[in-house]
């Protein structure tokens, strides 16, 4: 069975490409250009894993949607990949940051924007192996 993957970005054509390399791979895609869509999405689609950029809506909507998929019981065991170009732009902007600070990481990997798209494919199955052997061990 394939795994499904949800890949939330508001780049339009970065989501085209990722989705296309994704479906080469094996997976089922399933795509949001915002952190709203992509809850609903989560809601709707259950997917295996999430690749979730930080900056679309604001400076850190990836992080609110990641904290809120945490926080819920049906979604905290899905493992989420930030995307983010905003390592630079943290630094400048860090009081749309703070919040961030002293609170555990809302997600199981960070990867640097751009991200060469055969490492994301890689990070999300080492994710998706890691998450089964897990399930495995506690069942």
């Amino acid at each position: 069975m394939k795994k499904r993957v949800l890949l939330v970005d508001d780049d339009k054509d970065l989501v085209g490409s990722f989705k296309v390399v994704f479906e080469a791979n094996g997976f089922d895609v399933v795509t949001a250009h915002n952190g709203t869509d992509g809850l609903a999405k989560v809601a709707a689609e259950r997917p295996d894993a999430i690749v979730l950029d930080v900056m679309m809506d604001t400076d850190a909507e990836g992080f609110n949607v990641a904290y809120k998929l945490e926080g819920d019981p049906a979604t905290r065991r899905i493992p989420i990949v930030l995307l983010t170009g905003f390592m630079d732009h943290m630094a400048e902007k860090r009081e749309s940051f703070d919040f961030i600070a002293g609170r555990d990481w809302p997600a199981a990997k960070l990867m640097k924007k751009p991200v060469v798209a055969a490492e994301l494919v890689a990070a999300v199955r080492q994710l998706l192996a890691d998450a089964e052997a897990v399930a495995s061990a506690v069942a």
